[in-house]
């Protein structure tokens, strides 16, 4: 077996000789407005313990609970943990729910007194292990040993008893009882006033974990399960409402598309198509305002833009013609006016506007 760490039992009794009293008035103001169903359950004490002791041809059980304490009396001859297990059994407890240790005499410890630095106590194993090789006869393989904070010291340094045990003197107690190493969980020590207490300890005893704080822990826990229960419902209803609002948005968007194409009602693709100006319009405007001595040679719309080539007598007026029409705007020259020897006119080329909307006809070119 392991050696015994003792850092985490000196760390929670400095723990609650400081805070003892705040927890107390912490626990008495929860209480308050906790529900009595929920303090019923988070009032369960630390696990029972059992010390076990020999006198003479009979073995004494106590058992210490939160019910109180029960004495048993039970013949040396053929005790062990299985006849332990069965009186457990009778008291309605297993053997994995409590904590069992048998009642050794204190001469069959060596024990010294040390003074530690509240500093250290994180250390604490490897200066208990350093005591026993340099001040005792022991090796650490050949004992059992833990520190115990006792009254005295001050803030800055804290008194300990360091209880040492042979592990052969230890094994011979056990014998006698009808256990073994491995089936126990503490050595206690008794003294001749009938004093016991639990002075090495192979895993953590009710005693090292009172019952408030205990009970402290519960409370937190289910408070934090609390929380993290509401804090998900919160984030599940507010996912929900998310979706539906995206899914009445994606339904409005459906309505939108099955009434016209781009979401336009009926109604509306009718006036966008009366606002358009159509290609024929565009031509019949054109042949209004040009002179007759003018005529096109190529001709290009697209996208509300046309572009148009050809000759005329009087090139340089057609600007001023064509921008004076209430359907174009924007009119100008593209290239330079140039005399044609073939035609005996003069070759131009404008681009210019319509206005109020785009010809019904995205491009179109021709010539005349």
């Amino acid at each position: 077996m392991a050696n015994v760490s003792a850092a985490g039992s000196v760390a929670s009794q400095l723990m609650v000789a400081r805070w003892q009293s705040f927890a107390r008035w912490w626990l008495a103001g929860l209480q308050e407005i906790v529900p009595q169903a929920w303090r019923t359950w988070a009032d369960s004490e630390a696990p029972p313990q059992v010390r076990v002791r020999r006198v003479g041809e009979t073995i004494i059980c106590r058992l210490t609970s939160a019910a109180g304490a029960l004495d048993a009396r039970l013949p040396a001859a053929g005790f062990d943990s299985g006849a332990l297990a069965i009186w457990l059994e009778q008291q309605g407890l297993t053997r994995e729910g409590v904590i069992v240790g048998p009642v050794i005499a204190r001469d069959q410890f060596f024990v010294r007194e040390l003074s530690v630095p509240t500093a250290a106590l994180g250390v604490l194993p490897k200066i208990l292990d350093q005591e026993v090789l340099r001040r005792t006869p022991f090796q650490l393989s050949e004992i059992w040993h833990a520190a115990a904070a006792v009254a005295g010291g001050s803030n800055d340094v804290v008194t300990m008893c360091h209880w040492i045990i042979r592990k052969d003197r230890a094994e011979v107690v056990l014998a006698e009882l009808g256990l073994m190493a491995g089936e126990v969980d503490f050595l206690a020590v008794g003294d001749s006033g009938g004093d016991v207490v639990p002075v090495i300890s192979f895993r953590g005893s009710g005693e090292e974990d009172p019952p408030w704080s205990g009970r402290a822990v519960r409370l937190l826990a289910g408070a934090t399960l609390l929380a993290c229960v509401c804090g998900a419902a919160v984030f599940e209803w507010r996912q929900a409402s998310v979706a539906a609002a995206i899914e009445s948005e994606l339904a409005e968007a459906r309505r939108g598309a099955q009434s016209g194409r781009d979401g336009i009602d009926p109604v509306g693709r009718l006036l966008a198509m009366r606002a358009d100006v159509s290609v024929l319009e565009v031509w019949a405007e054109l042949s209004r305002i040009l002179p007759d001595h003018t005529f096109l040679t190529e001709s290009r719309i697209a996208d509300s833009k046309v572009t148009m080539t050809g000759f005329s007598s009087d090139a340089a007026r057609l600007v001023r013609i064509i921008d004076q029409s209430p359907l174009f705007s924007g009119a100008a020259l593209t290239a330079a006016i140039t005399p044609d020897a073939t035609e005996h006119k003069d070759r131009f080329s404008i681009s210019f506007r319509v206005r109020g909307g785009r010809p019904s006809a995205s491009s179109r070119s021709g010539s005349q």
